[in-house]
């Protein structure tokens, strides 16, 4: 490359047009200044929950009750059409007493349940006793499978599974749970 045609392919200021554009958004300088009185008298409004939450309503079934049915009948009606799994997760086999083995069993918490004598399905009440709780370097690796001390299906279990244990071993029917 020569000397002379050192500079050729560099665009210079001169080069470039100016497309004036219009703007499309007004200046706030526009409006006018409230008055004292408006701003001292006037509390702020808050924003109210319906901003922030989006209704949603799910049609279950059709029931010809023209009175409305008491509790009882009601906690039945829920039994016998959605059964004891109404609150499935994401996988079947990932039940309450397999993320309370998970607490157990990396002896993160002891859980006793105390049940009915007549009904033995039944819980009256259970006792947790905090011990541990495992952090996320005292795991290393998340996904790293670990497998339960007693035999279990599913065996292994991993680091987002205790996390989910701490929620879900919990989550008992409040109705009839202390």
């Amino acid at each position: 490359m020569s000397k002379k045609n050192k500079g050729e392919g560099i665009q210079k200021n001169d080069d470039y047009k100016i497309v004036p554009t219009k703007n499309s958004f007004q200046s706030l300088a526009n409006f006018p200044p409230l008055p004292y009185k408006t701003v001292v008298t006037k509390p702020p409004t808050k924003p109210s929950i319906d901003n922030y939450f989006l209704k949603f309503t799910e049609h279950l079934f059709l029931t010809s009750y023209k009175i409305a049915p008491t509790n009882l009948f009601i906690k039945d009606l829920v039994q016998r059409s959605f059964g004891d799994s109404h609150d499935l997760g994401d996988h079947l086999q990932k039940t309450r007493q397999f993320y309370e083995l998970i607490l157990t069993d990396t002896q993160s918490a002891d859980i006793t349940h105390t049940t009915n004598v007549a009904n033995p399905s039944y819980i009256l009440y259970s006792k947790c006793i905090i011990k541990n709780v495992l952090g996320f370097q005292q795991w290393k690796d998340p996904l790293q499978e670990r497998h339960f001390s007693i035999p279990f299906e599913p065996a292994t279990y991993n680091y987002l599974d205790y996390k989910m244990a701490w929620l879900q071993a919990f989550f008992l029917k409040p109705e009839i749970h202390s």
